[in-house]
């Protein structure tokens, strides 16, 4: 209703607009509160049929009894004070079945001509769908919240556990570090005071020695290539605890540079290289010599007897989307550098390609191509180290191509 009735001339009017509205309304009459008038949405609320008229609302609907409902109906008509209030539950009885509904409703005393107060006008409408819908949006908020704070408390734990990992990590690369000391200095001492003691037993008594020259000699090239080792070992863990980059790098210099220090065993082998221009990177200059040095020092070592070695390096550019399978770069990036180092060597057969970048794999007898089998697991630390990959193609005879996709 959106005015005061304050008295009804016009019953038959009223009882139409009563009758008319989708809104459950009543009246109420005499302190007793008689059910005069209520139209078909008041009588859903209730649960009731026509029979309820002329019977009071205690009567018609005992289930009002021990609700506050009465007691403010009681009130409105003593005070004559309009009463209204919002989310209110009520227990109503239908079919037999008792269920809590909601409601916003209004109590709203009527006069007659005299002004005084002979019934009670009473509006709601239900909203227990909207209450239910209400309840289960909190629900979902808290198990929301909940979830929320099981989330932090896993990331939280696995922030620490990764925060050990870490600490764990740093004291493993601390004792490999200590190691590599210990190896590059306390190692070598005894195998340098082997190989001196040898020169000492060949230069003085070589004479009385005979066919046991031939033992030290052996006994000194074992040394040697346990020197080597070593040697190699103490690189390979220094690059990999050692992971910074310091800044742009031309590929192109770095391949002269080690091309360099290359130049005696280009020189024996009567090599040609053939150097195209490549790229400047992001990168650690030392680290990224190595690669190339031993890179192209297999190059030159595994020729083909009779056959002077040829070796090209060239560059290009690819996508990550058209990156080969096998290629696994270990940062992603738009597109990579590639890199590659051709040679007309004696090749090897691709089935052993998932070792040859591993530490000691060898594909060859040490009495025929010298080496410790570190070099490539060397390169292959490196460029992970700058983000990258390695890879390589051939066949035996056929010579080899190392690719390295470094990140652009």
């Amino acid at each position: 209703m959106t005015s005061d009735i304050d008295t009804i001339d016009n019953e038959s009017l009223f009882r139409s607009i009563v009758m008319e509205s989708p809104i459950p309304i009543a009246l109420l009459v005499g302190r007793e509160l008689i059910i005069t008038v209520a139209n078909d949405p008041q009588l859903a609320v209730w649960g009731k049929g026509n029979d309820v008229f002329g019977l009071s609302l205690a009567r018609a609907i005992p289930e009002m009894e021990g609700q506050p409902f009465l007691a403010i109906l009681d009130e409105v008509f003593a005070t004559g004070k309009t009463f209204s209030t919002n989310n209110t539950p009520a227990n109503m009885v239908s079919n037999g079945v008792t269920r809590t509904v909601y409601f916003d409703f209004s109590f709203k005393a009527i006069r007659n001509r005299q002004g005084a107060v002979y019934g009670i006008i009473a509006t709601g409408i239900e909203i227990t769908q909207q209450i239910a819908d209400r309840q289960a949006l909190l629900l979902s908020e808290e198990r929301y919240r909940q979830l929320s704070a099981d989330l932090d408390r896993q990331i939280q734990e696995r922030t620490r556990q990764l925060e050990h990992s870490i600490q764990d990590l740093r004291r493993s690369n601390e004792n490999l570090q200590q190691f590599a000391f210990v190896a590059s200095h306390d190692l070598q001492e005894p195998l340098r005071k082997v190989q001196q003691f040898g020169d000492l037993l060949r230069s003085q008594y070589s004479h009385l020695l005979g066919e046991g020259v031939t033992y030290i000699e052996r006994m000194q090239s074992a040394a040697s290539r346990m020197s080597t080792l070593i040697r190699d070992l103490l690189s390979f863990s220094r690059i990999s605890t050692q992971r910074d980059t310091n800044g742009d790098v031309s590929l192109t210099t770095i391949v002269e540079a080690a091309l360099r220090s290359l130049e005696v065993a280009t020189d024996e082998t009567n090599a040609t290289i053939q150097l195209s221009s490549l790229p400047t990177v992001e990168g650690d200059h030392s680290q990224l010599e190595q690669l190339f040095q031993n890179l192209l020092s297999n190059a030159l070592k595994f020729h083909k007897p009779g056959v002077f070695p040829h070796i090209q390096i060239k560059a290009g550019w690819v996508a990550a989307d058209n990156l080969p399978e096998d290629v696994k770069p270990s940062r992603y990036a738009i597109a990579y550098h590639r890199i590659d180092i051709i040679d007309n060597g004696v090749g090897f057969d691709e089935k052993y390609l998932d070792r040859i970048f591993q530490v000691f794999q060898r594909l060859y007898g040490k009495n025929d191509y010298a080496g410790t089998g570190i070099g490539l697991a060397i390169c292959e630390k490196v460029v992970a180290n700058h983000g990258g990959a390695i890879t390589a193609s051939s066949q035996p005879g056929q010579g080899a191509t190392f690719s390295i996709y470094l990140p652009v």
